[in-house]
This record gives structure tokens, sequence and C-alpha cells, in this order.
């Protein structure tokens, strides 16, 4: 009797290693035979879940955006709104611990990837739309809390809240000396402190 192979189980094994290879080499080091190598795989066999490198890598980044809304999502169910739920999901996107810095490690070259590849960018577009409405979404509450004015441009505050954690990211890699936690969570509350 074949075996059963669990499709969506081997993608995300196959997702993870990509993760692990990039962080560790960069894109341009995740090429289909190392990606193959990493999960001890013959050449090949991955084209059998994903058709070429270019699939893997938006998966791996879709999965990065999936996971901290999958994190934050928690946080939203307990009940946070406005600038408590704003905290929460900054302290999702900002690279507080391991699994954020390798997050951070994935969507750092994937942005650069993306300059260049048309295709990348639609993703990227698509993926910040969803993180612009929910952060819209806390602005206005905060703003119905009476915690921010409601003369704040949300358009322009959201694209601001979108670059520093970009930025933060960016700096959670590349220079970690400037990113410990209590760092980090410092600049939370000071981001936070300017909008008011």
């Amino acid at each position: 009797m074949p075996k059963t192979v669990d499709h969506d189980a081997r993608r995300a094994e196959i997702v993870r290693a990509v993760w692990r290879l990039i962080a560790r080499d960069g894109i341009e080091g995740a090429s289909m035979r190392r990606m193959a190598e990493e999960l001890g795989y013959a050449n090949g066999a991955l084209s059998g879940y994903f058709p070429h490198k270019r699939a893997i890598l938006a998966a791996s980044f879709r999965h990065v955006y999936t996971a901290t809304n999958e994190r934050y999502d928690v946080d939203r169910r307990r009940g946070l709104r406005g600038m408590t739920a704003l905290r929460a999901f900054l302290m999702q996107v900002f690279p507080l611990d391991e699994e954020r810095l390798l997050e951070a490690r994935i969507a750092i070259p994937f942005m650069e990837h993306a300059a260049h590849d048309a295709g990348m960018r639609e993703l990227y577009v698509e993926l910040m739309a969803g993180w612009k409405d929910e952060l819209a979404t806390l602005l206005r509450e905060a703003i119905e809390d009476r915690d921010l004015d409601a003369d704040i441009d949300i358009e322009i505050t959201v694209t601001h809240l979108i670059g520093v954690s970009q930025g933060i990211q960016a700096t959670g890699v590349l220079s970690p000396d400037d990113a410990t936690p209590e760092r980090l969570e410092a600049l939370i509350d000071l981001l936070l402190r300017s909008l008011r």
C-alpha cells in the first residue's frame, strides 16, 4: 500500500527549511538544489510541491506574514483594542525573540528581492494591505477611546508605523546589540507615545 503523504505538512516543512537556509545564506544561496539538500531530498524532489524557487520564496514570505498575524490574533481575541492592541501588534513584528528575528531575516531579503521582481512586489503590496487595514482600524479605535487626537492623519501614521517596524527588523538583523528585547520594548513605548 503506498505511503500517504500530507502535502500541506510537507510544504510547511519545506518553508521552514527555506527559512533556515535564507537566514543563514541569504536568498542568493537558496537555490533549488541547496533547498533539497537542506531537507535531505534528492535534487528535483521539491518540484512536486513547488514548481520553482520563486514559488517557494513567495510561500516563505507569506508564511512570515501569517505567523505574525496568528500570534497577534491571539491578543486581539482577548479583547485588546486601540492603543493596547497596537502595542500587541508591534510586539509581534519587532524581533523580540529568536522566532521573530528569524522572520525578520526572511522579510528583509524578501523586500530587497521584491524591489527587482514585479510579481514579488505585488505579493508584498497584497500582504501589507492587510497590515495597513488593521493598523488603520486600531488607530480609529484609539481615537474612539480618546487615546489619540481625532485630527491624526491615519494614512500617514500607518505608513510611519510600517516603515519604523521594517527599520527595526533590519536593525535586529544587522545590529543585534542595538536590538535587545528591553531596548525594543522601550522603542515600542516611545513610538506609541510619539503618536499622542
